[in-house]
Order: structure tokens, then sequence, then C-alpha cells
């Protein structure tokens, strides 16, 4: 059942634009302040419906076409949109989005919102994981990944951990298996995915997998049973100096009085850049709206670079904007993110990244809980299994 309409003053014009929106607190806040200078500016009523996002996505596949979902979708995760693509309730945005966004926009958040060769959104801001430091431990980040191992094992004391995350976890342990030539889908020369082809065993992977068994096994760094929780504790406690987390994590560490920086993980030694799955959120058109060009208009507001900085500064978002990112680069949270985003991965939009998460948790929790398991052999039948062989 929808929520009720949320309150928004404004003058009262001919039109009423409806948004779904699944943001709260902050970016909600943000998201009336556009609304509004939108409505003075087109003359145009903004109401926004505040909707859980599963509760969003299935209310609009099921109401788009009877004319009674909103006209704009706003905060729908990319991995979200490819069944509401599928359906054919999204308007393809290619025709709206000007050159300058396009050539702003960076090439990771513009495939997110892409499904088979289609722009289905407007990206306005990113998310995902970074190396979170806890500067009251940690003087200065080293310049490679093998250096970093080598402080976080000194750090790990009777008292202290030097580095943690759960690796067992597919979402956070892909940044290891991507680093080193892994890949969840290959990307035909449209760049659209290929759920055929599934890169989870192959070389590339089985060294991520290797080198995620050093950081337990070798280097004894990530003890059995470590959940996010586990890591995300021991960090808020003081006791851990370096955490993989994203964003989400800061006003936590912000509120126990930490003073925390965000960075890249360090490069391989040949100079590999260190990167994982990233989120990207932005405005979503319906397809059978009856003001497809005000809808488009008000998601091209939103998605302005200006836009993109006061949703920043004011709830700490990472800018899918080029331009909007740099304006913010004083920012060192928001800043620390948005590079260890730059080579990130947008997780995969297509309803085939369903049948991964499972068999990959299942392969990540034997090749860790298990010191003698066949990395080629334990990933080899996780890939027959998302393949349905």
């Amino acid at each position: 059942m929808l929520t009720a309409a949320l309150a928004f003053a404004g003058a009262a014009y001919a039109q009423t634009l409806k948004v779904w929106t699944t943001f709260q607190d902050q970016s909600l806040d943000w998201l009336r302040e556009q609304a509004a200078s939108f409505s003075e500016g087109f003359g145009v009523d903004v109401e926004i419906v505040r909707l859980e996002v599963n509760e969003l996505k299935q209310q609009a596949l099921l109401s788009a076409p009877q004319g009674e979902a909103g006209d704009v979708f706003v905060g729908v995760p990319h991995d979200q949109i490819g069944e509401m693509a599928v359906g054919g309730i999204l308007l393809d945005m290619t025709g709206y989005a000007t050159a300058s966004y396009l050539a702003d926009l960076s090439e990771q958040a513009r495939l997110g919102y892409t499904v088979n060769g289609r722009l289905y959104g407007l990206p306005m801001f990113v998310e995902g994981p970074a190396l979170v430091v806890n500067d009251d431990l940690v003087d200065q980040v080293p310049a490679t990944y093998d250096e970093l191992l080598d402080l976080a094992q000194e750090l790990t004391t009777a008292d202290t951990f030097g580095f943690m995350f759960e690796d067992t976890n597919f979402y956070f342990a892909y940044a290891w298996l991507k680093t080193h030539g892994g890949y969840v889908f290959g990307r035909d020369a449209s760049g659209t995915l290929v759920p055929s082809d599934v890169g989870l065993a192959n070389e590339g992977a089985i060294a991520g997998a290797e080198a995620l068994r050093e950081l337990r096994f070798g280097r004894g760094l990530i003890p059995s049973g470590t959940t996010f929780d586990v890591a995300n504790g021991l960090f808020i406690d003081g006791a851990l100096a370096m955490i993989y987390t994203g964003p989400w994590s800061i006003p936590q560490y912000r509120d126990a009085g930490l003073d925390v920086s965000v960075h890249p993980v360090p490069p391989l030694a040949d100079g590999t850049p260190f990167s994982g799955f990233m989120g990207v959120q932005g405005a979503l058109v319906n397809q059978f709206s009856e003001l497809k060009v005000e809808a488009a208009n008000f998601a091209k507001w939103l998605t302005r670079p200006d836009a993109q900085v006061s949703l920043a500064r004011l709830s700490g978002r990472i800018p899918a904007s080029v331009s909007a990112l740099a304006q913010v680069k004083d920012d060192p949270i928001i800043a620390g993110f948005g590079q260890a985003l730059l080579h990130a991965e947008p997780m995969p939009n297509i309803p085939e990244m369903g049948a991964v998460w499972q068999p990959m948790g299942n392969a990540l929790t034997v090749l860790l809980e298990n010191e003698s398991a066949d990395v080629s052999a334990t990933l080899s039948r996780a890939v027959d299994e998302i393949l349905g062989r």
C-alpha cells in the first residue's frame, strides 16, 4: 500500500507531477527543496510520495501501465532497474540527456543506468566501499597493497586489529576478484551485459580468491566468523585501524568521535588499481506518464551539477557528475570515496545477477573456512550453479 503523500507547499499550478522516492532524512529535505525551485521555474506542481525501494518497484510494475504510478522515480538503486526496464515501464532517456550532461558523467555511472544499450535514467550519485582509516592509529596509508598488508600485520596486536571486513560477503570480496582479473558478466561490443559470460572462475578470479585467503590464512588478519557487524563494531570501539566499507558507515564513526579518512585501497605492485562494486542512484521516468516532457525536465533538474553539489553538501552523497565531484573536493570524505570509486564496476543490473549471490557466498565460505579447499574447483562449481549447469 502506498504511503501518504508528503506535504509539499507550493503554488497551485494546472499540472501536478507525481514523484515516488526512496529518499529520507536529509536527502528527502533536499528533494523537497529542488521540487519547490522546479515548480517556481517551470510552473508545475510536484507531489512527493515516499516508498521503500521494493514497494516502489513492485507498485510501479503493477500500476504504471494503468496510469496510476508516479511520473518520476527518484533514488532507485541501479541494480533494481533491470526488471523495470525489461517490464517496459521506464522511458528511454537517451534522447533527453544532453551531450554536456553525458560528457560530465562518469562512464561507470552511465553503465549503471544502461540496460540493453539504452539509458533508462539519469544518474545523480554513486556509492560503494573504500578503505576507511582511523587516523589516530594510522599515520599514512601505504603506497601499495602489499605494504598495506604489512602495516596491518604490524597493527594486529593483543589489543588491536590492523585490517578487517566481512570477507565472506561477495559484495565486499568481489573487489579482490575484480582487481586480479575476474568479472561477474562480460559485455558485448555495445556495452550490454552478457549473462552467459561469467568470469568468476577464470585465472584472475582464482588469483583474487587466493589473495582473500592470504588475508585470513597467510597474514592472520581476519578471524573466522568475521561479519560486518563484528568489524564495524571493532572500528567504532577504536580497536580496528582500517576497514573496507562504504559511506553508510561514516555517520556512526563520526558519532563515536573518531577521526577517519577515506582512501582507495592501494594498487597492486604492478600498478593495477584496486576496485570493486559501486552503486548508482538517480532519476527514472515512467514510460506511461502523461507528462513525459515535464517528468524528463524534472529528472534533468535533479541531476544538474549544481543540484548534485547541493545534495553532496547536505547529505554526503558522492556526485555522479565529474564537475560536481570536483566542486566538493574540499570535503575529504566525499573526495576519498569519489577517488576510490573511479575504477569501480556498477553492480550488474540484469535479473541474472540474482543467481550470483548465493553460489558465490557459499564458495567464499568454503574457501575462507577451509584452508585445504581447492580454489579453482570451488569457484567452477559456483559458476556452474550460476549458469544452471
